[in-house]
């Protein structure tokens, strides 16, 4: 935004020097990037950021000077007096997009007189960098840059019928703008247009055919909001920038448009000798809605470490134009003028104020107390098990939620439900979210191999998504390809359970899944009652050239029931006690509910058990199988007798033999 220093002061008293300005505006977040001198003025170029828009005006830097240097603001004189005649009479306007032009008006200036600017009008342009053109082009440029509402001055006897129609363009309507450049329109833009073609890009740059000329004597002037967005696309897909465009497509103030149409009129009643007929066209299909926040003193301090007062801090609200409905106690009710579309929140009144009051004043050492926040249990999880696979020489990958829908993507691992399709997918072959992880993780195999790559050990954790009742439920899971069988993975889970404090094993039933599984080579596994994934070694119909194993879990039971409190004991002294066992026992009972029986017994000196053989034989009835088993004793304060380990022994084949109808197998 460029700004011209003796311009700005007609609305802001101040006895500050073009440096000292440009400190005072940097200071409150309007950094000043150059000055230079300009003949008998100076030129001031200020950084904008996009989020203010009230600021591509003179009248916003000098709200922002008064706020910080005290005094009021200086607005312009609107008022005039308007001839007899009934503008219905002169124009017909009509808006057939409201939604892309909320607010449009039109005033009729009539018996103009096209001339140069006068030299005061002139210099305030060309300190900005504009090139005057005649006093009604330079008028609409002055009221844009003074206000940062843009304008437009249509030569109304030029326009047919009289009338003026904000509408779609049509698909290969062609215009040439005022810039002698011919462009191509397409439907989704907007135009102004007459009754027959359009006269202008609707916020971006007027026709050539109906500007303002030496012969021009009737004026029709417009002011309007158009939509940012549309003003943005059509710019871009046009190749055209403007004045207007840029202030268009950063928002200007719905309720602003009324101040500037007056200004605009006055001038050239004034500089033009016109004849403002009638009263004006406005049209408007909705409001502002006002904006009230109540600031909570006490949270000001809080956030800004300083004490500022109730006084002071209203002080600075009502010098940025915001209206104070109410003050009590320590609560401020602040109405937000329509122009500051940037504050929503109780903190965009508390930066507000601290950058007013100065962040140089605020002391560097406040009792504000920084400290990191401790992980939570999901992050300690989350961080145990990539530290887990990646130490066993795994590599983490991250793989899109989105999917195809070949019969691969469609598993129904976790749910029963179909896939939840996508409304408006981006790609045709991919319109659906992931159920569960595996199929992504067997098409990364897949693409190392085609590149020569066949041995991979890969993970990712990552949400896959479920038919719900209303929203799709979000899944965490962790999915595992390695190239090794089913037991050295079903080892590394064992491995991870250990590492995240669960002290079940979890209970492995058979499970079928022909296109991921072989037959009897994968297992559903539960914990405490419910699923907690599933194993098993890869299918022939995934046709991987190398033993491969698969693996997919709930990381979200995993982490409800992963506990990370250590507990530590001393290390016995004294030897254990090693006893091999086998046992008959029903072939449907699994190896996790001997050991949870064995572990029930709660022997005093009991170590541990540890599988290491099953049989199936001639020796071994049809429908049971043989388990051998080792079980360790080791006492912390002796070295244990024969006889209080054989006791042992017998209570857990008793135990065994009660709950399972396990026999010991003799030899």
């Amino acid at each position: 935004m460029k700004i011209s220093y003796n311009w700005l002061k007609e609305y802001a008293y101040f006895y500050l020097s073009p440096q000292e300005l440009a400190d005072k505006l940097t200071n409150a977040g309007l950094v000043v990037a150059d000055i230079k001198p300009k003949e008998d003025d100076f030129f001031l170029e200020i950084e904008i950021t996009s989020n203010r828009p009230d600021c591509l005006g003179m009248i916003g830097i000098a709200r922002e000077v008064t706020a910080a240097v005290g005094g009021s603001l200086h607005l312009p004189d609107t008022d005039f007096e308007t001839g007899n005649t009934d503008i219905t009479n002169l124009v017909t306007v009509s808006v057939e997009d409201p939604l892309l032009c909320p607010r449009y008006t039109a005033r009729v200036v009539r018996n103009v007189t096209v001339r140069p600017s006068p030299e005061w009008l002139q210099k305030r342009l060309l300190c900005i960098g504009l090139r005057p053109v005649n006093n009604i082009v330079d008028i609409t440029n002055y009221v844009m840059f003074e206000t940062g509402q843009p304008l437009h001055a249509f030569d109304l006897d030029k326009v047919p019928d009289r009338r003026v129609v904000v509408r779609k363009a049509s698909n290969g309507e062609k215009i040439t703008t005022i810039n002698g450049a011919q462009r191509v329109l397409f439907h989704t833009m907007l135009v102004v247009a007459d009754s027959k073609k359009p006269i202008a890009v609707a916020g971006i740059m007027g026709g050539k055919e109906t500007e303002v000329s030496e012969s021009t004597r009737d004026i029709l002037l417009e002011c309007a909001h158009f939509e940012p967005r549309q003003v943005r696309r059509t710019s871009k897909e046009l190749g055209i920038t403007s004045d207007s465009s840029y202030r268009f497509e950063r928002g200007t103030d719905l309720e602003g448009v009324e101040f500037a149409s007056k200004r605009a009129a006055k001038l050239m009643k004034d500089l033009a000798d016109g004849e403002i007929a009638g009263e004006v066209v406005d049209i408007r299909s909705r409001k502002c809605k006002e904006k009230m926040i109540t600031l909570r003193v006490d949270r000001l301090h809080t956030v800004l470490g300083v004490e500022i007062k109730r006084d002071v801090a209203s002080d600075i609200l009502r010098r940025l134009q915001f209206t104070i409905a109410r003050e009590v106690n320590n609560f401020i009710d602040v109405t937000v003028p329509s122009f500051r579309r940037d504050i929503d929140r109780e903190i965009d009144l508390i930066e507000e104020i601290a950058r007013v009051y100065g962040y140089n004043n605020i002391p560097t050492k406040t009792s504000i107390h920084i400290r990191s926040s401790g992980k939570t249990k999901y992050e300690i999880a989350e961080d145990c098990i990539r530290q887990c696979l990646t130490g066993l020489g795994f590599y983490e990958i991250k793989t899109y939620s989105i999917v195809d829908t070949s019969s691969l993507q469609s598993m129904h691992l976790w749910s029963d439900k179909e896939p939840i399709d996508i409304a408006n997918p981006l790609r045709q072959e991919e319109s659906r979210l992931r159920m569960c992880l595996l199929p992504n993780l067997i098409n990364v195999k897949r693409y190392n191999a085609n590149y020569g790559v066949e041995r991979v050990r890969i993970f990712e954790i990552a949400r896959v998504y479920l038919a719900g009742d209303t929203l799709p439920h979000e899944k965490t899971c962790l999915s595992v390809i390695t190239d090794a069988d089913f037991y050295s993975l079903k080892g590394i889970l064992e491995l991870l359970l250990q590492q995240l404090g669960i002290p079940s094993k979890g209970e492995w039933t058979p499970f079928k899944e022909p296109k991921l599984f072989k037959d009897e080579r994968a297992a559903q596994v539960f914990l405490d009652g419910r699923v907690l994934g599933y194993l098993g070694e890869a299918s022939k119909e995934l046709e991987f050239k190398t033993q491969t194993s698969l693996l997919e879990l709930d990381v979200d039971l995993l982490i409800e029931s992963a506990n990370f409190t250590k507990k530590y004991q001393v290390i016995s002294q004294y030897p254990s006690v090693i006893r091999d066992l086998a046992i008959i026992i029903d072939e449907r009972v699994a190896w996790s509910s001997i050991e949870q029986c064995i572990a029930d017994i709660r022997i005093p000196f009991f170590k541990g058990v540890n599988f290491f053989d099953i049989y199936r034989g001639k020796q071994i009835p049809e429908g049971q199988k043989s388990v051998a088993f080792s079980l360790c004793f080791q006492a912390q304060d002796r070295t244990l007798k024969g006889e209080e380990v054989d006791i042992a022994v017998q209570t857990a084949l008793d135990t065994l033999r009660e709950k399972l109808g396990a026999e010991l197998r003799k030899i």
